[in-house]
């Protein structure tokens, strides 16, 4: 039994399905409970691309890591956010990144085929979670092509300038928090953490940067990947 229903209800997948009709569709998909301490995998290159996961606590990252030990993050989920999903429900049948617990963390596991192969297809419930499936795997391709958009800056600048005017307009204005450390926004723009903490600084020097509290404000004129202009003199 799931202990934590709470966060699932909060995931996309489970919209518009109530809290009592919850605990016989998690069964019905074989859904399973699962906790990792921090760095731990929960799934690993290289092994069978055939479930997916939610995060009932903590925090666990998507981490692709090339044969010298490079290392990037493709994606951060927290509590109630669905992860592995896109993998699961295509044709690639090898996982080509891994699952990480980037802190203490709780999961359900789903398998892929326990979707795919409900016997009970007239319910509603299913059809809801089909329906509901096909939208986050679009909203994930959309999230995907927006970071596209950041990683078509050709300098560290235009990069960082791009992902933080788009946190920008996603709070709504100034100012606004990003979901990543030092390191890890590093990571998610493909780029060298030293480099990143150099444009940082010299973006705060400028003026165009300025932060209190962990709250971050851009002081300059929002942009998009190869349309920051370069406003170092």
């Amino acid at each position: 039994m799931i202990q934590n229903s709470a966060a699932l209800l909060r995931n996309p997948l489970f919209s518009g399905i109530g809290e009592n009709e919850l605990a016989p569709l998690l069964d019905c998909l074989a859904a399973q409970e699962r906790s990792y301490g921090r760095g731990e995998r929960i799934l690993s290159a290289g092994s069978a691309a055939d479930k997916f996961g939610i995060v009932l606590s903590g925090q666990v990252d998507t981490v692709y890591e090339d044969v010298i030990g490079g290392r990037s993050i493709i994606g951060t989920f927290g509590p109630g956010q669905l992860f592995g999903d896109a993998f699961a429900c295509s044709t690639q049948q090898i996982l080509p990144v891994s699952i990480v617990a980037d802190t203490d963390s709780a999961v359900v596991l789903i398998g892929i085929d326990c979707i795919l192969r409900i016997r009970e297809k007239d319910l509603r419930q299913y059809q809801l979670l089909m329906e509901n499936l096909m939208r986050t795997l679009a909203d994930k391709y959309v999230a995907i092509s927006r970071k596209m958009v950041h990683l078509s800056g050709r300098t560290t600048r235009r990069k960082l300038l791009s992902y933080l005017s788009e946190q920008m307009r996603l709070a709504g204005g100034n100012p606004f928090t990003i979901p990543f450390n030092r390191q890890e926004l590093a990571d998610y723009l493909f780029i060298d953490r030293t480099g990143l903490s150099a444009e940082w600084s010299k973006l705060k020097q400028q003026g165009l940067l300025s932060e209190e509290k962990g709250a971050v404000s851009l002081n300059t004129v929002p942009c998009e990947g190869a349309d920051c202009a370069e406003t170092e003199k």
